[in-house]
C-alpha cells in the first residue's frame, strides 16, 4: 500500500468547496486544529474545523491508521482518504 500525503491547505480547500462550491472568500476562512492525546500521551486524533458559527465542516485525522474523514456542517461524512498522512502532522 502506498501512502498519500495531503496538506492542511488541502483540507481547508476541501471543506470550503463542500460548504459553498468554489467560492473564493470561504477558502480564506481559518482552519482550526485540535490535537487529542490518547491514554499514553501519544497523538490519538486530530480534529480540524473550518471557521464559522457553526463550523463549516470538519475533518478527523487518525494518524495511527493513516485515515482522514471529512464531515459536512451537519456531521454527515462525505469523504474518506485511506493510507493518507497530513504533511504538517508527520513530526508529531
Amino acid at each position: 500500500m502506498s501512502n498519500n500525503i495531503i496538506t492542511e491547505k488541502d483540507i481547508e480547500e476541501k471543506l470550503a468547496e463542500k460548504f459553498h462550491g468554489n467560492c473564493k472568500n470561504l477558502i480564506e476562512r481559518k482552519l482550526h486544529r485540535s490535537i487529542n492525546k490518547d491514554c499514553y500521551e501519544d497523538v490519538g486524533s486530530i480534529l480540524y474545523s473550518l471557521d464559522g458559527s457553526p463550523p463549516k465542516g470538519y475533518a478527523l485525522v487518525i494518524p495511527e491508521i493513516r485515515l482522514v474523514n471529512f464531515y459536512d456542517t451537519k456531521g454527515k461524512q462525505f469523504d474518506s482518504l485511506y493510507c493518507t498522512e497530513v504533511l504538517e502532522l508527520q513530526d508529531l
